[in-house]
């Protein structure tokens, strides 16, 4: 559904509100900060939350009236709202501002506001008072029920608050989108070490600071670790590893690829003792390439396994893995498992570049492709 279509097909809610025309400058700094906030922490389950402006509903009838806001003088551009904001608030939801018109010459536009759980409750760091001397005050925190705001004078429930705290820790996700949230969230996984007689690490395991309930637990290598030296043609490499020609190109033109390898192992999610998920990352040591190439890089990498990209995740792009499960498992092990400047992410990151993603994007043309040539 378009943003025109959910205009005139809804009523005010605990997403949606209406205005009938912008706001003036005098409401823009009070009445507007105050509506985005309560939008921002409405208990709705919409990822976006809407003010049409340029609409004016009864409230008895709930019939609409659209007005025309092409000209209106007190129009707003995204990115003034958020400075708006920003001169009040530490944090502020995602916001964008889009027009949509409705017949040839006559249009509304749209706040849209995205409010990110993990940043929950949103409100103010500093008080802010109109001319009337009303008062939006620091750290209180506001929300929406049903088509109502809160009061300004007021804070929201107690019972609201709580869940929009609940929210900020993934409380109410499936677990699967609760272990996203909670990778994303690098700095606060910790890795137990303890060591055996024969001094060497004897767990792999890493917990969540925040909830301990939530675990990764690595396995070992096994027996699967491949020496480029030993492939011999590309696409066998290709298909284990995902990796570009170029790499290929330059193993056969005599280049020492003597000590690079792949290999692959699982690494376990569980949640309360319960598991809940198998991702299986691969391990690639490539100790030449990019040093001669002149690109700054490591030499160990991990990637999710190749297959499951294509198969199980149907990811096709660079910014599809670096949004996936997988990846963040990886940015994990990066932290811990190797020993660099773990903030400098294009010392990593630089394998995805190295990625075949013509072949992700269809295989069975690009094999078509591959044969030809």
């Amino acid at each position: 559904m378009n943003l025109l279509d959910i205009a005139i097909n809804s009523t005010e809610n605990d997403y949606i509100d209406f205005k009938q025309q912008w706001y003036s400058d005098e409401k823009r700094k009070f009445d507007m900060i105050h509506d985005i906030i309560c939008l921002a922490n409405s208990l709705s389950d919409k990822t976006h939350r809407y003010i049409f402006i340029g609409i004016k509903e009864d409230s008895k009838t709930k019939e609409k009236t659209f007005y025309d806001i092409s000209d209106d003088s007190n129009t707003l551009k995204t990115e003034d709202i958020i400075t708006i904001l920003s001169n009040y608030m530490t944090i502020t939801p995602k916001i964008e501002v889009k027009r949509e018109y409705y017949e040839k010459d006559k249009a509304l536009d749209i706040i849209i506001i995205t409010p990110e759980n993990i940043n929950l409750p949103y409100y103010l760091n500093k008080d802010l008072q109109n001319k009337s001397n009303q008062k939006i005050c620091k750290y209180q925190i506001y929300s929406r029920n049903s088509s109502k705001n809160t009061n300004k004078t007021e804070q929201c429930d107690v019972p609201t608050i709580e869940r929009l705290f609940a929210r900020k820790r993934g409380e109410e996700l499936p677990i699967i989108d609760r272990f996203k949230l909670y990778l994303d969230d690098i700095e606060n996984w910790k890795r137990p070490k303890f060591y055996s007689n024969d001094d060497s690490i004897s767990i792999d395991n890493y917990y969540y600071l925040k909830n301990h309930k939530f675990k990764l637990v690595r396995q070992d290598y096994g027996e699967n670790i491949r020496y480029i030296k030993n492939e011999n043609n590309y696409l066998g490499l290709l298909y284990d590893t995902g990796i570009s020609q170029n790499y290929w190109n330059y193993k056969e033109n005599q280049h020492d690829c003597y000590d690079d390898f792949y290999c692959w192992f699982n690494v376990e999610l569980w949640a309360d003792n319960t598991l809940i998920d198998v991702v299986t990352i691969l391990h690639f040591f490539i100790k030449y390439y990019f040093c001669d190439k002149g690109i700054p890089a490591m030499q160990n990498f991990y990637i999710p396994l190749c297959e499951d990209m294509r198969k199980r995740y149907h990811l096709k792009t660079k910014e599809d893995i670096k949004q996936s499960l997988a990846w963040k498992i990886c940015k994990i092990l990066y932290k811990y498992e190797i020993d660099f400047h773990y903030d400098d992410e294009s010392q990593y990151e630089v394998i995805l570049d190295m990625l075949n993603y013509e072949y992700f994007e269809n295989m069975g043309k690009y094999l078509d492709k591959y044969n030809t040539n």
